[in-house]
């Protein structure tokens, strides 16, 4: 059967996602209950393929909507299971829709909230996702359980045998310290502003690995393709250092790092989970002024914005410190690695709650009793 033509009538869920970030945490639902993917983003859709051939899958097109199997599919499910609101696409079909968050979602606005309306359940990360949506509470009653962070499921333990495999395959040397580099999206981010410099200015005696933001590695624009041919170049060069323009799972890349840099986005709350020592970029538009200003601009309530911004005080700030360069930056950062290390497992407690990987379990649990 080919795979556009696994329409699956009798499957009562559908998982739906355009963005291939929520794939892995829907999976860890589907492995579970059953059901077909639905998706109709090529870039999406070859990521599936790649990654999971053997689950059931579905396109979806909307201009041919009514012939594509995805849509088919939708209709008659009992439920569909999303990681972004998509609220005009999915508002035609009579299914339940549930709502799983693949990044910690901090930016809670009331804008945020009222996208999610649509919805008939929504799962939560964990204690900071409760507190910002019941200050919306006035606003409209949500059904939702705080069933925890489904990404966790897929965090493998950080002992030596775990690094030494992932470090090898990737072809570095896993008797160095490994500093792990994750920006935000374009526009955002501070890749433009520092990926280059990084890449020069550190000492070899690191492993590095720079992973651009998703929507830019696997959409590049015709600039940023001869930009990255000559990092790739300076890359080689160094030594020791990998350019993941995701081809290596997320979690495998937190794990590893004995050092993450980032700019204060998604990932830089994630790796909380192992506790690893931060620094933090502050430049151009992820400097702590700047995201305040954009929350601002949001319309997020105060409270919100101050749990947002609580993981500048987990790290020091590249932008703020006297530091002569990223070879410096780093190499001081490590040598007081325990100076944050309280403030870094308090702001995990804040935004998560449970240090476990059991929330995709829970999901499959709540969907299962209530919804099918």
């Amino acid at each position: 059967m080919g795979y556009d033509s696994i329409i699956l009538m009798n499957n009562r869920v559908c998982f739906f996602s355009q963005m291939y970030q929520a794939i892995p945490s829907l999976v860890s639902v589907q492995r579970e209950l059953g059901g077909v993917f639905v998706c109709g983003r090529r870039s999406t859709v070859q990521y599936f393929k790649t990654e999971y051939p053997e689950l059931g899958f579905a396109r979806f097109n909307k201009r041919f909507k009514r012939f594509s199997a995805g849509h088919k599919a939708m209709l008659n499910a009992d439920c569909i299971v999303t990681g972004s609101p998509y609220k005009s696409l999915l508002s035609p079909y009579s299914a339940k829709k549930l709502m799983v968050f693949h990044g910690t979602y901090a930016g809670l606005s009331a804008e945020t909230v009222q996208s999610l309306q649509h919805f008939d359940h929504l799962f939560l990360i964990g204690e900071r996702m409760e507190r910002m949506l019941l200050r919306h509470q006035k606003d409209k009653e949500f059904s939702y359980t705080q069933t925890g962070f489904i990404p966790f499921s897929q965090f493998p333990e950080k002992n030596t045998l775990n690094r030494q495999r992932v470090l090898e395959a990737l072809g570095l040397d896993a008797s160095l310290k490994t500093v792990v580099y994750c920006p935000s999206r374009r526009g955002v981010g501070s890749w433009e502003l520092c990926a280059e410099d990084l890449l020069r200015e550190l000492p070899g005696e690191y492993n590095l690995i720079m992973r651009p933001h998703p929507s830019q590695s696997m959409n590049l624009r015709w600039h940023e393709k001869s930009a990255m041919k000559v990092l790739q170049v300076v890359a080689k060069k160094r030594g020791n250092t990998v350019i993941d323009m995701v081809d290596v799972a997320l979690p495998d890349v937190l794990m590893v790092a004995d050092l993450f840099i980032s700019d204060a986005n998604s990932p830089s709350e994630e790796v909380l989970f192992y506790n690893t020592p931060q620094l933090l970029t502050g430049l151009g538009n992820s400097s702590y002024a700047n995201i305040e200003q954009s929350l601002i601009d949001r319309g997020m309530m105060p409270e919100n914005i101050g749990e947002v911004l609580q993981v500048f005080d987990c790290a020091p700030v590249y932008a703020e410190e006297a530091y002569g360069n990223w070879g410096q930056a780093v190499t001081e950062v490590l040598s007081s690695e325990a100076a944050y290390a309280e403030k870094r497992e308090a702001c995990f407690q804040s935004i998560f709650g449970q240090r476990d990987r059991n929330a995709g379990h829970r999901v499959a649990e709540i969907i299962s009793s209530e919804y099918l």
